[in-house]
């Protein structure tokens, strides 16, 4: 784990133990305020438990936000650093034909496509949500075109492969002080990956039962 991320853990200890002191102070002046005044209600005592509850959201909701909620922006090199790598695609076997890529169609509320593809040495399994196959004349389709790609490089491989590769972007976060609140500093943030094939023809599409 990154030593930066210290600062996270620092910050998480602080929201835990500044949420049980709010309750433990909001119980303990309820309990004094029975016991000694045999009252219900303080206007004082409502302000500070209140003041104490939104400092408390605010700290927590500041924490969750840094750890869980905060988008990465791939384009912001301060924040992230970007690695490429690319694999040859190998051909399988599959019904007596030969295939680059395998595609199963999920199912469900929110259908996604699982993908299968086989490098030397390796078979991968990926989702839809991390990956794209792309066919035809160009390497980037509309979905891989939302990420930042080096298209000279890509073309590159895409002659030295002959359209059948498998690119992938992996984008992991940068050692800085508001990674590190996040927790997330030497983390992978993403991963996409670019299913290359020539044509359709290449593509097995597993028949829904």
């Amino acid at each position: 784990m990154a030593l930066v991320n210290i600062l996270g853990i620092v910050l998480w200890l602080i929201v835990l133990a500044f949420i049980w002191y709010t309750i433990h102070n909001i119980r303990s002046r309820r309990l004094r305020r029975l016991v000694k005044h045999q009252r219900n209600f303080s206007g004082k005592d409502f302000t500070v438990s209140t003041i104490l509850v939104l400092v408390a959201a605010l700290l927590l909701g500041t924490a969750s936000y840094l750890t869980f909620f905060r988008d990465v922006d791939l384009e912001d090199q301060s924040a992230v650093t970007l690695k490429y790598s690319y694999e040859p695609l190998v051909m399988t076997e599959v019904g007596g034909k030969f295939y680059d890529v395998k595609v199963e169609n999920g199912n469900g509320k929110q259908p996604q496509q699982h993908y299968t593809y086989w490098v030397k040495g390796a078979r991968y399994q990926i989702t839809s949500n991390n990956a794209t196959v792309a066919a035809g004349a160009k390497p980037i389709n509309l979905t891989a075109a939302n990420y930042p790609w080096p298209r000279k490089e890509l073309a590159r491989k895409d002659k030295q492969y002959e359209q059948t590769f498998a690119a992938t972007l992996q984008a992991t976060y940068k050692e800085t002080w508001l990674n590190g609140l996040g927790i997330r500093a030497g983390r992978t943030a993403m991963h996409f990956t670019i299913i290359r094939v020539p044509n359709s023809s290449v593509i097995y599409m597993k028949p829904v039962k």
